[in-house]
């Protein structure tokens, strides 16, 4: 009789632990497969979450520093607005020296237009401005040449303002003028200015080269998703003409969120 009672007994703690195994792996989001197999009644039914707990590769996402650019001509008849972000790589025209055709990785790392494709995400650090004059630094010309690099330089700088937009009418940036938003590269110069004086003919040679300088223009970061909408326009109440046409960069610092694979 009591070696029956001890049978029951050692049943029912056999019974008692095979249910708090199944439990307890049911309560950890395992499948009850497994925990039927550890006691062997049977193979095991694997769910995606389960091998996901023994994955042995690199996370999901990684971030790398990756700003995001975009360039338009500006023209000598001058500009009232200027978007930036709205054509991707195979849209629109390049603004590249010497170059025709649409945009190309010279112009834009924008592969949609507006918006960065599923898996990418982007978080913005800072934002500035480039403007590359279509005059160069060395000119020659007549006694009362005025160099026209200089020129540029300052009227393009003086008037405007940047807007960026996120989603719908959702204004971070509203700002200017564009000599507010230094860019974070720039040549450096040195140079000398010398000209020549003979009966009937009269030379100068001027070197005069002009950058926006100050401290970057740093934002409070914002967190860009994948394919929500975003754009940078630059204003202007009045047309600012140039000498020569012109190219304006547009950077956004920041990092980019993407999938690993």
């Amino acid at each position: 009789m009591i070696r029956s009672n001890l049978t029951k007994i050692r049943v029912l703690d056999i019974a008692f632990a095979v249910a708090a195994l199944i439990a307890f792996s049911m309560m950890h989001h395992m499948a009850a497969g497994i925990g039927l197999a550890m006691v062997g009644l049977g193979r095991p039914i694997l769910t995606q979450a389960d091998l996901s707990q023994h994955v042995a590769a690199l996370g999901s996402r990684d971030v790398v520093y990756w700003p995001l650019f975009d360039s338009n001509s500006w023209g000598t008849a001058g500009q009232t607005l200027l978007q930036f972000f709205t054509q991707p790589v195979g849209q629109g025209t390049t603004s590249a020296p010497g170059a025709s055709g649409v945009k190309t990785l010279a112009d834009t790392n924008m592969t949609a237009a507006g918006q960065l494709t599923l898996g990418n995400d982007f978080f913005m650090t800072g934002i500035e401005f480039a403007l590359y004059p279509g005059d160069n630094p060395e000119q020659v010309g007549g006694a009362n040449f005025i160099n026209a690099f200089l020129n540029d330089t300052y009227n393009a700088g003086k008037s405007g303002y940047a807007t960026l937009q996120v989603g719908s009418n959702r204004v971070y940036i509203q700002d200017g003028p564009l000599m507010n938003f230094p860019p974070s590269a720039r040549l450096f110069y040195s140079g000398a200015v010398g000209g020549t004086n003979t009966a009937g003919t009269q030379s100068i040679v001027s070197q005069v080269y002009a950058s926006w300088v100050g401290d970057p223009y740093e934002i409070t970061p914002i967190y860009i998703q994948a394919t929500q909408g975003f754009q940078v326009s630059v204003a202007w109440p009045a047309a600012v003409t140039l000498t020569a046409t012109a190219r304006l960069f547009n950077r956004l610092r920041g990092y980019l969120v993407r999938n690993a694979q």
